[in-house]
């Protein structure tokens, strides 16, 4: 799943959403957002999350009766587990390896439709990110580089911390992502609730690489292979 989707579902959770039973669905009412993740551990997690309609309304879909869904790779298959937190419902599996190029089939299957069988997904490769300072004022630029660079697929951005709104985008795949000064901000400190001023913050990259959608997904949705690193400092003013 990418940082988009993610920040959907924690925001579901604190702001409310639903589930539907599979069993009063026809796959062509339900969108897709289908990811295989590798961040770096020698292992690759596949996930799958469904909506009905627009998943922009947070109305997960619970597999019921027979609808299952799986994943394989090469002579390895297995079925992704279905995981409800609330009316927040996600389907994962976890491969070994995290090999560029590997591959990842991931099948819809049930009785009442043909389901939606061949939704295909593929790792780019791997890269590593160079190390930030432990402490950056957010009125300082700041410079992530990582490499290595050059492939025609996006890198993804999500930075996150307590004490700093959310920042996230996508840029070309150059080895270098550049934060302008004051970029970084804080929420509004004027409550009595105010975050604190510094605090860890975390930035998320995401190599995407788009793979195929099975069409039978009525509602459309994303299928994307993830290559995640992750780096950290402490923010300032």
């Amino acid at each position: 799943m990418n940082q988009r989707y993610a920040l959907m579902i924690a925001l579901g959770g604190l702001a409310g959403c639903a589930k539907t039973e599979s069993a009063d669905l026809l796959t062509s009412g339900i969108y897709a957002a289908i990811s295989a993740t590798a961040t770096g551990d020698g292992n690759t997690t596949v996930s799958a999350t469904l909506y009905v309609d627009d998943p922009n309304n947070l109305n997960f879909v619970e597999l019921t009766g027979d609808d299952h869904l799986t994943a394989s790779s090469g002579s390895t298959q297995m079925p992704l587990t279905q995981s409800e937190l609330g009316n927040i419902v996600s389907h994962t599996a976890v491969f070994a390896g995290d090999a560029e190029g590997t591959q990842y089939t991931v099948a819809f299957a049930r009785t009442v439709d043909a389901g939606a069988p061949s939704t295909t997904v593929a790792l780019p490769p791997a890269f590593t990110v160079a190390p930030v300072a432990a402490t950056v004022s957010r009125q300082a630029r700041l410079d992530i580089t990582y490499g290595p660079a050059g492939t025609s697929d996006k890198i993804a951005y999500a930075l996150e911390g307590v004490c700093i709104n959310p920042l996230n985008g996508s840029v070309s795949d150059t080895g270098a992502l550049t934060i302008p000064p004051n970029t970084i901000v804080a929420p509004d400190v004027g409550s009595a609730n105010a975050s604190p001023l510094t605090c860890k913050v975390t930035l998320t990259l995401s190599r995407e690489h788009v793979g195929s959608l099975d069409p039978h997904y009525g509602k459309g949705g994303q299928a994307l292979g993830q290559q995640q690193r992750v780096v950290s400092w402490t923010t300032t003013p």
